[in-house]
């Protein structure tokens, strides 16, 4: 049984990729949903068991059909770590579902009202199929911080070579920190180039892939970002556009800087993707504040 649902798991995502619908709802939400009715009908419910042993015997045969997919389609620790939450949300929901409707069987009630709900988790796995049924993709993240520094310490800062190995909030260890900057100046029309490698099974299958970033404007107080090209393993999850820094003096040791950060969600539901993708935006503004930007100020 957990084979065939690795096989069904395996080719529904490789299918959803050959026509494209391997960013839309039909894989975060459409693939657990059929492996959740898979699991209701070959495991027949043990009215000897405890509804929380059952749930968690649901929950090993949930996680091994994952794991093994992912092992089979060389996907890597991120990528699992990310579609896991929603993919066992699903897999909770479609349980209670039928521990609810094994019970009004019991009881001679009508289960029509609770077939609603299935119904409602299939309507929502066609989000991103169009753009009809799509929401806005277009996201923006700002972070605002007065730090202890002055604008041309800031400016200075900003040319200087980033410390890679600085440790990072718990969500940014999930992704890889670039390897090698190759960074010029603040001069508009300098194109930055960070690399970054992946190993999506930590020390093999590695991806390999850059972010070039355009310097487009430098004024007095304002410093304007475009990324021209992004090929590193976060292009999967968002396309970053732009930047903006906004520097604005409080005093001559004081600065309020506003970091802008122009993004496109390219995964749905919106509902899951859009909170995580903000959170991680906003979490990286904050770094690239604190150990880039004005990193003097302590």
């Amino acid at each position: 049984m957990l084979a065939v649902g690795i096989a069904i798991l395996s080719i529904g995502v490789r299918l959803l990729g050959e026509y494209n619908f391997h960013e839309t709802a039909l894989l975060y939400v459409g693939i657990p949903f059929f492996i959740a009715l898979l699991l209701i009908q070959v495991r027949d419910p043990d009215e000897t068991m405890s509804l929380k042993k059952r749930y968690q015997n649901r929950l090993i045969d949930a996680f091994i059909i994952m794991l093994g997919s992912s092992v089979v389609l060389f996907e890597g620790f991120v990528c699992v770590v990310m579609a896991m939450p929603i993919y066992l949300f699903i897999i909770l929901i479609m349980f209670l579902f039928d521990s609810i409707r094994e019970k009004a069987k019991k009881r001679g009630r009508s289960t029509l009202n609770i077939q609603v709900l299935p119904l409602l988790i299939i309507a929502s796995a066609f989000e991103g199929l169009s753009p009809e049924l799509s929401f806005n993709r277009n996201e923006q993240v700002v972070v605002t911080r007065v730090v202890q520094s002055s604008i041309s310490d800031i400016k200075q800062n900003l040319i200087q070579p980033m410390d890679l190995q600085k440790s990072r909030p718990w969500f940014l260890t999930l992704f890889p920190m670039p390897y090698k900057i190759e960074a010029g100046s603040l001069t508009p029309g300098d194109v930055h180039k960070i690399h970054i490698r992946y190993y999506r099974w930590f020390v093999t299958n590695v991806h390999e892939g850059r972010i070039l970033l355009e310097i487009s404007a430098v004024e007095e107080n304002r410093i304007k970002t475009t990324f021209l090209e992004d090929s590193s393993y976060l292009s999967n999850y968002l396309h970053l556009q732009g930047t903006e820094i906004q520097l604005d003096k409080i005093d001559a040791q004081h600065t309020r800087i506003t970091l802008t950060i122009d993004f496109e969600r390219t995964l749905d539901p919106y509902w899951y993707f859009a909170p995580i993708e903000r959170y991680g935006v906003s979490t990286a503004a904050n770094f690239l504040i604190s150990e880039v930007i004005a990193r003097e100020a302590g």
